[in-house]
C-alpha cells in the first residue's frame, strides 16, 4: 500500500480565472474545490506592451520562491547575468518550495516544472522536459519534447511511454490560405477564416499530453510514492494566445475541461489530503487592455492601432512572429484553488502571487524562510505555524498617480506602483476621456480629472516618466502628506 499522498499540485500556464468562475458548471472538479475549499484571483507580475514586460518564467519563479522578480533574477533572457533559459540549478540558494519541503521531511515529485530544465537531485525526483519554441513561420508546427532526468532519477525512464507528445503550434496564415493584409482589409473574410480555424487542433494534442503525464505519474506513484506531486503544463498558454477570438471561447473552455477531467480522475484514485490548482496569470484579448465603449477613444488609445486586425466583434489580433494569429496578452490575474485537510471554505480577497509560496509552506507546517515578501492567506482552520505572516489588510494609503504620458505608458506605471505598495489605493489623475479605460484596470481604485485634483487629499503622489530613447518607464514621488 503506497504512502498517503499529502498534496497534488497542478499548475497550468495562463489559466484565466474569469473562465473558470463563469463556467463552473462545465468544470465539476474545479467547482467542487470552489464550493468546499478556497478560491482566489491573485495579482501577478504583468506589464502590457512593454519591452521589459514580466514573463511567465518570472511569475513561476516567484511562486516557487516567494521572491520578487528583481530578487530571484530568474528570467528567460538573463539568468544571473547570462543569456539562457532557466535551469533547476538556478534556484540554488533561493530556497524553492521543494527544498523547504525536503528539509522538513517531505518527498517531492516534480513533473515538467517550468524554469527547471537540467534537473538536479532532490528528495523524491524531478522529471524535466525541454523543447524549442517555434518563433518563425516554419512548415512543421510541432516542437518535439525531450524528457530530462538526473543520474539519480534515470530509473524513472521505465515508467515513461517514450517521449511526451510534441508541443503543437497553430497553423500559419499562409497554411490557412490567407495573408494578414487580406484579413485586415476584409472584415467578413477575417471573420469567416477565424471561425473556420482558431487552433482547434490543439485539443487532441493537449489531451495526449495530459494523458502522458498523468499516466506516468500514476505508474510512478504506485511503485515509488512521494508525499507531494507537482505537475506543470505550458500548453494552456499557447492555446489561449491563439484561439481567443470571441467571448466564452469554445476551444479554451474545452482545454480547461480536459484539465478538470484529468485532475479529477487522478484525485479520485490517489485521494490526496490536499489538492491545489493554480496559474501564474491569465489571458485577455488585446481589446481588454483598453476597454472603452467609445470606439474612437479605444482606437486612439491603442498604440499599435495601425498594425492589428480589428474584428467585427471588437476583438483584436496581431500576426505573430511565428506566422499565426495572436489574440491575447497576459492578464493581470491568475487563479488559485485549494481543497483539503485543515483548509476552510472561503474566498481570498486581495491575493497576490507572492502569497502562494508562504501559504503552500504553511499548508505543510513549514517555517517560511527569511526575506520572503508575501503573506499566509487566512484559509486554515488550525493554529498557524507562521502566525506572524498571516495576511492582515493594514492601514491603507491613498496614492495618486498623475498621467503625464500616453495611456499605454500610464498603464505600465499604474502596474508598477501597484506592485510596489501592497496597501495603496490608487487614484489616477488624468484626461477625462480616458476615464473608462483607466477605471477598467483592476489595480485602480478611482479616477479624478486634472481639473478636480486636490494634492492635499493623498498620502503619496507620483508622476510617471518615460525615456523614449532608452525605452525606460518608471515613476517618481513628488509629494508626501505631512504626518
Amino acid at each position: 500500500m503506497p504512502q498517503k499522498l499529502k498534496a497534488l499540485i497542478v499548475a497550468a500556464d495562463s489559466v484565466t480565472p474569469d473562465y473558470i468562475f463563469k463556467h463552473r458548471a462545465q468544470f465539476p472538479f474545479f467547482n467542487q474545490i470552489i464550493e468546499n475549499g478556497v478560491f482566489a484571483e491573485h495579482a501577478a507580475y504583468v506589464q502590457k506592451g512593454y519591452a521589459e514586460s514580466y514573463s511567465s518564467e518570472q511569475n513561476w519563479a516567484t511562486i516557487y520562491t516567494g521572491l520578487t522578480p528583481d530578487v530571484h533574477s530568474i528570467t528567460t533572457n538573463n539568468v544571473r547575468g547570462q543569456r539562457k533559459r532557466p535551469e533547476m540549478g538556478d534556484f540554488d540558494g533561493l530556497r524553492p518550495f521543494w527544498q523547504v519541503l525536503n528539509d522538513n521531511g517531505y518527498s517531492v515529485g516534480l513533473w515538467a516544472a517550468d524554469d527547471c530544465k537540467s534537473p538536479t537531485p532532490i528528495n523524491g525526483y524531478a522529471v524535466s522536459v525541454r523543447y524549442d519554441m517555434i518563433e518563425t513561420p516554419v512548415e512543421n508546427r510541432a516542437a518535439p519534447r525531450e524528457v530530462q532526468l538526473c543520474a539519480k532519477d534515470r530509473f524513472l525512464s521505465k515508467f515513461l511511454n517514450g517521449s511526451p507528445p510534441p508541443r503543437l503550434y497553430p497553423q500559419t496564415l499562409k497554411q490557412q490560405g490567407y495573408t494578414f493584409e487580406q484579413l485586415r482589409h476584409d472584415a467578413d473574410l477575417a471573420e469567416k477564416a477565424i471561425r473556420k480555424y482558431h487552433f482547434q487542433d490543439a485539443l487532441p494534442n493537449f489531451e495526449a499530453e495530459l494523458d502522458y503525464w498523468f499516466s506516468a505519474m500514476r505508474c510512478v506513484q504506485r511503485e515509488n510514492a512521494v508525499d507531494v506531486l507537482y505537475l506543470f503544463t505550458p500548453t494552456t498558454d499557447v492555446i489561449a494566445h491563439c484561439c481567443m477570438y470571441c467571448d466564452d471561447n469554445p476551444t479554451l473552455i474545452e482545454a480547461y475541461k480536459l484539465l478538470d477531467k484529468y485532475i479529477s480522475a487522478f484525485a479520485r484514485e490517489f485521494q490526496p489530503e490536499n489538492t491545489l490548482f493554480l496559474s501564474d496569470h491569465g489571458q485577455q484579448n488585446f481589446k481588454d487592455l483598453i476597454r472603452c465603449s467609445d470606439v474612437s477613444v479605444q482606437r486612439e488609445a491603442f498604440a499599435a492601432r495601425d498594425e492589428v486586425l480589428w474584428l467585427k466583434n471588437g476583438y483584436i489580433a496581431f500576426e505573430a512572429y511565428n506566422g499565426a494569429l495572436l489574440f491575447t496578452a497576459h492578464a493581470l490575474r491568475g487563479i488559485f484553488l485549494a481543497m483539503g485537510k485543515n483548509i476552510r471554505h472561503t474566498r481570498i480577497e486581495n491575493a497576490r502571487i507572492l502569497d502562494i509560496y508562504p501559504t503552500l509552506l504553511e499548508l505543510f507546517g513549514c517555517k517560511i524562510p527569511d526575506g520572503r515578501f508575501g503573506y499566509v492567506a487566512d484559509i486554515f482552520n488550525r493554529p498557524l505555524v507562521n502566525v506572524e505572516k498571516l495576511m492582515i489588510d493594514g492601514n491603507r494609503k491613498l496614492v495618486a498617480i498623475i498621467q503625464c504620458h500616453a495611456i499605454n505608458i500610464m498603464d505600465i506605471v499604474i502596474n508598477e506602483v501597484y506592485l510596489a505598495d501592497r496597501f495603496a489605493d490608487i487614484t489616477v489623475v488624468g484626461d477625462a476621456k480616458y476615464m473608462e479605460i483607466i477605471i477598467n484596470n483592476p489595480r485602480v481604485t478611482a479616477f479624478v480629472s486634472f481639473e478636480r485634483f486636490d494634492i492635499s487629499a493623498y498620502d503619496d503622489v507620483y508622476c510617471s516618466y518615460y525615456n523614449a530613447g532608452s525605452g525606460k518607464i518608471n515613476h517618481i514621488q513628488i509629494s508626501e502628506r505631512l504626518k
